[in-house]
């Protein structure tokens, strides 16, 4: 084999015959020695083709990598486009002839390397050159002598595979090159829905603003949403095969809320992906999607052009024939390709057979197994019930032997014989005896009517006697006497309609009713007028037919009469008062009438009137037909009342709010003998009522009711019960599981004060606030009956801009009227300190209108602290309505004012350490509770001592009394012993 020069390998490339006058080097040409045989050869080639003078120069330019300097730019400008293109043609059908030949590429350094050949193929006995000679008319035989002369050539000169690699490098370079990184072999696919590309700045905005997915579920609890249907989609992430390890997905659920759910491989619990394939929860799994990246840009080579060259012309030239010996090869090549190909898809279709068998045999064991435990346990539960059984055996055979439980059968069965056939005798006999009594009782009404009808009519009594015996001869008369002897005279009739206000269903309790103290008493001896009342009714007691339950709304009025009719077991009839009272004339009366004819048909019955000051008003107040009307249902309701009195078959039960506005005569006794009053509940009737009402609801172990109860003073039931209703609202919309104490104290402040209001202010506004609520707050830890401070807040609730500061205070105090003068004056301090602290922090000349509501309660309870009598002058003792006395009143309530001011701003100034502490912390976490406050007291606070109370003064005297008692009993023991 000869060696391929690099001018050889140059024609090679190119497709050009050599000049005819030019002669190849024959000097060695050192490593790398391509490119300089390209340059040598633009100098020698004087005679070559201009084209090929020209594409020398070019390609010199290339390999030196100069810049294009204007000769080169002229030279590029020379070229012909088509003669590019057929160059590079004629490149590629030369290359691949040059492959398929099997040469045995050489260099001046690596030893000769003989191209693979597979076994089964079989090799050639000649290895045949390639030729560079482009003519068409030359003959068969003159082609098969040269490539013979070739053919031994080139076995003497191996192949520089250095020199050809370095070429081949160069030109590559030069040629358009596309994205590797945007290179991708696949199969030609659907095109699915174009999506926008965005660049990585752009996705990042996009993703701006999307929420975060915090909360986190078990994901166990997914197969529970499941089975509860409130599982809606699982959204996971595109291209990702679950059961393979662990992912994170997101469920959402049936509220549209979203969480986060971490799901486990099969290997690590595969009970888990059983149950899910059971539930057929693949079908609600959706991927996320993900905008798609643009691609980034490639700059384009040197000789990028040559990739916009139409396809039409490389048609143009004709690629060489094959020979037979590579058209024999390439058959062979392709026919190995197929049957590897084939030995692949035989063994990829085996791999998944092996799979599917291996699945399938480890499902047949699972079910196996399966069914060995289902078997164990069906031998097992036969077996229980054998033992069930033989043990119920034995048990009734011991209990038949056992005489004592025969003594026991016999007295239930006497029971039921006493109770079914005694009972019902005496009770047919009482019934029989009453008739007889009620016969007796109209026999003679009707004797004394036609008596009198004898003596109007002159007729004389024997007559009478005489048509007395020929009625009890008459036999009609006698049928008339056994009819009504037979019982159908008292019996009430099977088709009559339903009651109109009867209540059905009433199960409610005492147990369900709770803070009600010593009035649950009262309650339960009404439950027994019902239960035991012959045992009263034989005693004499006279049993009460009206009573009355007063009290503030929401203490349950309503709630206590349905608990005495579901304790008492008796038939509940409920109405409002205000339905008594129509437009029509009449209409109210007969409802009234109504309603008790229902309630003494179906007595014992329980009649509660709610809102009774609708009907019962004083009468004679509203003038014209409406309170005729009102007047006529008011004196129908006195009329049922007195038909029950002492009865106790129909007991009528009312609840009003203004007991002070009935009619006399429909409170009078006789009518509602029992008033009821039901006021607010205490600290432990808060605390019963709240556990009451957290029966159904899931608490948390460690809930604190006692400190709920204790910031719900003067909450009635029913706003204790919403406080309830509100903490497991705010529990659902948070989604945890239980009510905790927090939930508790935040829908107390809630029902107390409203919704909390998230608006922004600036933080002048805020510091404003602060001053105003810590103000009063320092204040009132100063004064005994105001030092109890629960919270101190400065966040906006239902529309309310100011903060709020709670105290806890005496209610018999400071709502019944019953203060001293000394807290009436602190209450004033109090007021005052928010206009004294803005004087103070502000100047006189920056106060604003903050204080005016405090002033106004400070003015209204100066005015009162002197019209009471506990100013210095006395004016509440003495006739004040005069002009000039009225004057002189306002000017003691302004010297009050003006005295209370001043002690108001002198304790903020002793305060004021403490008050730029509380401010500080307001401005930051916009509430204090109560431990916090009373820490920044004993770390900043400057506290008056408290006055020495009734009390502590008392005791001090006593202790003072018997200390003297005993010095004067020691001493005069001293003088006697003298």
């Amino acid at each position: 084999m000869r060696k391929i020069r690099a001018h050889d390998i140059w024609v090679l490339l190119l497709g050009l015959s050599p000049p005819i006058n030019h002669k190849p080097l024959r000097q060695p040409q050192p490593a790398g020695g391509g490119a300089v045989a390209l340059i040598g050869n633009l100098h020698l080639r004087k005679q070559r083709n201009i084209y090929v003078v020209l594409l020398d120069a070019l390609f010199f330019i290339v390999i030196t990598d100069s810049c294009l300097s204007k000769t080169a730019v002229t030279l590029y400008n020379v070229i012909i486009l088509n003669f590019v293109k057929d160059c590079l043609l004629l490149f590629c059908l030369k290359l691949n002839n040059f492959m398929a030949c099997n040469c045995i590429l050489n260099s001046s350094f690596l030893p000769s390397l003989p191209l693979y050949q597979h076994p089964n193929l079989r090799k050639p006995k000649t290895l045949f050159a390639i030729s560079c000679n482009l003519g068409k008319n030359h003959s068969g035989n003159r082609r098969e002598v040269k490539e013979d002369k070739e053919e031994s050539i080139f076995k003497r000169a191996p192949l520089n595979l250095l020199k050809f690699s370095v070429t081949l490098t160069v030109i590559s370079v030069s040629l358009p090159q596309p994205c590797l990184a945007a290179a991708k072999v696949s199969e030609k696919k659907r095109l699915g829905k174009r999506t926008e590309a965005l660049t990585p700045e752009e996705l990042r905005k996009w993703t701006q603003g999307l929420p975060v997915v915090s909360d986190r579920l078990a994901y166990s609890e997914i197969l529970d949403l499941k089975r509860e249907n409130k599982l809606r989609h699982i959204i996971k992430p595109p291209n990702v095969r679950l059961k393979q390890q662990p992912e994170v997905v997101l469920a959402v659920l049936e509220d549209n809320k979203v969480v986060r759910v971490v799901l486990p491989s099969v290997q690590s619990d595969s009970k888990f992906w059983e149950e899910w394939d059971e539930l057929q929860i693949n079908g609600l799994c959706i991927n996320a999607y993900s905008p798609p990246l643009k691609k980034p840009e490639i700059p384009k080579p040197y000789l990028g052009f040559l990739s916009e060259i139409p396809s039409w012309m490389f048609s143009l030239v004709k690629p060489k024939p094959q020979s037979k010996k590579a058209l024999e090869l390439k058959r062979v090549r392709e026919e190995f390709r197929r049957r590897k190909d084939e030995e692949l898809a035989k063994m990829r279709q085996d791999r998944v057979m092996m799979e599917k068998a291996m699945n399938m045999q480890k499902k047949m064991a699972a079910k196996q197994r399966r069914m060995e435990i289902k078997k164990v346990k069906y031998e097992e539960s036969l077996r229980q019930a054998r033992r069930n059984s033989e043990s119920m055996a034995y048990m009734w055979n011991r209990l038949a032997s056992d005489s004592n439980v025969s003594t026991a059968l016999g007295f239930v069965f006497f029971y039921i014989f006493y109770r079914t056939v005694v009972l019902n005798y005496k009770k047919q006999k009482k019934d029989y005896e009453d008739r007889l009594k009620i016969e007796k009782a109209e026999a003679e009404e009707k004797k004394k009517m036609r008596q009198l009808e004898r003596e109007m009519a002159g007729i004389e009594a024997g007559d009478d006697e005489e048509e007395g015996g020929k009625e009890d001869d008459n036999p009609y008369m006698k049928m008339a006497e056994q009819f009504m002897r037979s019982g159908a005279r008292v019996r009430r009739a099977q088709n009559r309609r339903l009651p109109q206000y009867l209540e059905r269903g009433v199960d409610v309790k005492f147990s369900d009713v709770a803070g009600l103290g010593k009035i649950r008493l009262e309650l339960e001896e009404i439950v027994k007028f019902f239960t035991h009342g012959e045992m009263y009714r034989r005693r004499g007691v006279k049993i009460p037919g009206g009573i009355l339950l007063c009290g503030p709304p929401g203490v349950g009025k309503t709630l206590l009469a349905k608990a005495v009719a579901g304790e008492a077991g008796v038939n509940f009839f409920s109405i409002s008062a205000s339905q008594f009272v129509e437009i029509y004339v009449g209409v109210g009366a007969s409802r009234v009438r109504a309603l008790y004819q229902e309630a003494k048909e179906n007595a014992p019955s329980v009649v509660f009137i709610d809102e009774l000051d609708a009907v019962g008003r004083k009468r004679g107040l509203i003038k014209g037909s409406g309170g005729q009307e009102r007047d006529a249902t008011l004196n129908q309701l006195l009329v049922c009342l007195d038909g029950f009195e002492g009865r106790g078959e129909v007991i009528t039960i009312a609840s009003t709010n203004r007991p002070d506005i009935l009619d006399p005569a429909l409170v009078r006794p006789g009518r509602f003998d029992r008033k009821i009053y039901i006021p607010k509940p205490g600290l432990i009737g808060r605390v019963e009522i709240l556990k009451v009402h957290a029966r159904k609801k899931p608490m948390a172990p460690d809930v604190d009711y006692t400190a709920v109860a204790s910031i719900t003073d003067g909450m009635v039931g029913a706003e204790l019960a919403n406080i309830i209703e509100v903490a497991a609202i705010n529990m659902m919309r948070d989604g945890r599981t239980e009510i905790t104490t927090d939930d508790l104290l935040q829908a107390a402040q809630i029902e107390e004060r409203g919704m909390l209001d998230r608006k922004e202010r600036s933080p002048e506004v805020w510091k404003q606030v602060a001053i105003n609520e810590a103000a009063m707050a320092v204040v009132a830890v100063n004064f005994p009956d105001l030092k109890n401070i629960e919270f101190v807040t400065i966040a906006p609730r239902a529309g309310r801009e100011l903060g709020y500061v709670r105290m806890k205070m005496d209610h018999i105090k400071f709502k019944e009227g019953m203060l001293s003068r000394q807290s009436l004056l602190d209450h004033i301090t109090v007021q005052l300190a928010p206009r004294a602290a803005d004087e103070l922090w502000y100047g006189k000349d920056q106060l604003s209108t903050i204080w005016a509501e405090t002033t106004d309660n400070a003015r209204s309870a100066a005015r009162t602290f002197v019209l009471g009598g506990l100013s210095e002058k006395h004016y509440g003792l003495n006739n004040f309505w005069i002009e000039d006395r009225i004057n002189y009143i306002d000017s003691e309530a302004l010297r009050i004012l003006e005295a209370c001011y001043e002690r108001a701003k002198l304790i903020l100034q002793q305060n004021r350490a403490l008050m730029d502490a509380i401010v500080n912390t307001l401005v930051e976490k916009k509430s204090v509770t109560k431990q916090e406050f009373f820490n920044l007291v004993n770390l900043h606070g400057s506290i008056q001592p408290m006055p020495a109370s009734i009390l502590d003064i008392r005791s001090a005297k006593r202790l003072e009394l018997q200390n003297t008692l005993k010095n004067n009993k020691e001493a005069a023991a001293l003088q006697g012993s003298r």
